[in-house]
């Protein structure tokens, strides 16, 4: 006896095998469409008629065998439906089986009656183990007091209840958790299979997208070698796919650029996203301009990361940003620029002046301020012309400029009409008037005629000179005011001379 119950638990649990890779795209759950409890239902109702057809005789007209677990598993997986469906299936089979009797009536009422309560019992909230093991007592418990009212052998009845409990259980038990490892196998399999396909999805649209994209799209692993390279690639650098292939970034990046972009190929790896613009070497051996946006992503299979990069070619944006950067800095030299002269003006003057004193007061050095005028220009203008006037400006300020180009810290600048001004940082009193001499005696030797000037023949200059030690007090202004009131004093002292006029704030 106990043999055949262990057969009659193995064929049910094989079936739970056979019937899962029959219905592996239909799983069993109580949210399952209705199609689907059917086809279940219909299943379990044959496994059921099955396992009755391997029953156990115990006399003339009764049978034993673990029927009711397939209606356990029914209810307990598709609930009410199902369960029932797998009930009246067996109970019809009981009465075709072997035909229409007191203890095939018994039976069938029987299978009946534990659909039902299997399918009511279906929905209370209680986990699924343990709602499976109430249910398999309860088919037990009606089974039982069928064999008691059919089994008048005690000695057969109690061998009967004890196989038959037994194998219910531990069959129950093992029939359970099989069909739930089934159920989890195909759900795992469901799932990669999904997984499978959404990942040939993804790829095949990244591809689409790589391939047809105008954009360079390009794979490199944590050493920065190429792995995967779009089409695009020969367009934009005009290599083909196999020549970078295999190969790092860096022996195609202009020397200039290679540190800048490791250091974003490293940031993308660590903080996940970068972005880059450099020179990058063509097949063709010149460089064009990249903008990239770097990406990397965390590849768990292997632990590894790779990054992602989305290349585009910029160089004439580049060559039209680096035109507009000329035009403005040829603009600002402009806006600085005397337009007659050629020289520094009024506006650099200011700013000049401005910084230099700032410079001063952090330093406690000096600043000389040397400024200038040509001799009776308006007599000049009246009895040359204004074009020419216009040349002696130029050709003066041309001198001088020539003049004071050898120091840089010299700044010349056409301070208004005729008028001319000399920034010199950190030059003394002295070393001021050497510098006025010096000019003075330049534009002598120019000879400009100037048959009209009340003191020579020739262009001369009255030139004034004033020399401070800044500090916060002050402002700029009053070296402007020393300077031109210097100047105004060689005018009034005959003009073609130099006075000077010392100052330092710090006496005071």
């Amino acid at each position: 006896m106990l043999k055949d119950f262990v057969s009659n638990a193995t064929l049910l649990i094989a079936s739970f095998s056979i019937m899962g890779v029959l219905f592996k795209d239909k799983p069993l759950y109580t949210s399952s469409p209705l199609s689907t409890k059917l086809y279940w239902g219909l299943c379990f109702g044959i496994l059921g008629n099955v396992l009755m057809a391997f029953s156990i005789q115990i006399n003339s007209s009764t049978i034993a065998d673990l029927r009711h677990l397939a209606i356990v598993i029914a209810a307990i997986f598709g609930g009410y439906i199902p369960g029932l469906l797998t009930a009246i299936l067996i109970a019809a089979g009981r009465i075709i089986l072997f035909g229409i009797n007191e203890s095939s009536v018994l039976g069938a009422f029987g299978a009946i009656l534990t659909g039902i309560l299997y399918g009511g019992l279906s929905n209370i909230n209680i986990s699924r183990t343990l709602k499976a093991f109430l249910l398999n007592l309860i088919g037990v418990f009606i089974t039982s007091i069928i064999f008691i009212i059919r089994i008048d052998n005690s000695h057969v009845l109690q061998n009967v209840l004890i196989m038959h409990s037994i194998i219910s259980l531990i069959g129950g038990f093992f029939a359970y958790h099989f069909f739930v490892f089934v159920v989890n196998s195909y759900e795992v399999q469901s799932q990669l299979k999904q997984n499978v396909k959404k990942l040939k999805e993804t790829e095949e649209r990244f591809r689409l997208l790589a391939e047809y994209s105008s954009d360079m799209i390009t794979m490199h692993n944590e050493k920065a070698e190429y792995i995967y390279i779009s089409p695009a690639v020969k367009e934009i650098i005009h290599f083909e796919y196999p020549e970078l292939l295999g190969k790092r970034m860096d022996d195609f990046i202009h020397p200039e650029d290679i540190e800048y972009t490791k250091k974003m190929f490293e940031k993308a790896l660590l903080r996940g996203v970068a972005e880059s613009t450099y020179r990058y070497r063509t097949n063709m051996g010149d460089y064009v301009w990249i903008e990239s946006t770097l990406k990397s992503v965390h590849f768990e299979e292997d632990g590894s990361k790779k990054v992602i990069i989305v290349s585009r070619n910029i160089t004439d944006r580049k060559l039209t940003e680096q035109k507009l950067q000329e035009a403005n800095e040829l603009l600002n030299r402009l806006s600085y620029m005397d337009g007659l002269t050629g020289i520094a003006n009024r506006r650099y003057f200011d700013e000049t002046l401005d910084k230099e004193w700032a410079n001063s007061v952090t330093t406690h050095s000096p600043i000389t301020l040397i400024m200038f005028d040509i001799d009776y220009f308006k007599k000049y203008n009246d009895t040359y012309g204004h074009l020419t006037g216009d040349f002696c400006l130029q050709s003066i300020a041309q001198a001088i400029n020539n003049q004071m180009s050898v120091n840089s810290h010299y700044t010349f600048c056409r301070y208004g009409g005729e008028e001319f001004a000399l920034i010199s940082p950190s030059i003394t009193i002295e070393e001021g008037m050497k510098i006025a001499y010096q000019i003075q005696e330049t534009i002598k030797i120019l000879k400009i005629p100037h048959i009209n000037s009340k003191i020579a023949d020739i262009v001369t200059l009255s030139i004034g000179i004033a020399t401070m030690v800044p500090t916060s007090i002050e402002k700029p202004q009053a070296l402007i005011q020393m300077a031109d009131s210097a100047l105004y004093l060689s005018k009034t002292k005959g003009r073609n001379t130099i006075s000077s006029s010392h100052l330092s704030l710090e006496g005071l």
